[in-house]
């Protein structure tokens, strides 16, 4: 992880490097629409066997609080971290993460009966 915020070229005028969804690394900070940084990647959520992103679960900084962020509200996931379309107080107003109503998907992660997800497949099997 860089020094600059995802999305900014650093010093050398090099941007960041788009990574898929399954490269991005936990702890990666997560910056709202205007760069001011709202927390940091604790868990990527998809479909690894329909190869899905859903979104992520974000921690919020300056709070043990989790909130979930669809992935249609993410402009950008990189070497650096996340860059979302969303404002901080919109973020901060997302509902808290609900570890009762998940659905297991294989081993990326849960996929939340939440903001309108819905379980994609039948054929996600149990991590091992």
């Amino acid at each position: 992880m860089t020094d600059r915020s995802p999305g900014q070229a650093g010093p050398t005028g090099a941007s960041p490097e788009p990574v898929s969804w399954r490269g991005l690394r936990y702890g990666s900070p997560v910056l709202a629409s205007g760069g001011e940084r709202v927390g940091t990647v604790r868990e990527v959520l998809g479909s690894d066997a329909e190869d899905i992103f859903h979104g992520l679960r974000v921690t919020l900084a300056g709070s043990k609080r989790d909130v979930l962020v669809r992935a249609d509200d993410i402009e950008l996931l990189s070497d650096d971290g996340v860059r979302t379309a969303l404002d901080a107080a919109t973020i901060r107003a997302l509902p808290a993460a609900d570890d009762e109503a998940t659905y297991h998907l294989a081993s990326v992660g849960w996929l939340r009966k939440h903001l309108g997800w819905q379980r994609d497949s039948n054929r996600d099997e149990e991590a091992g």
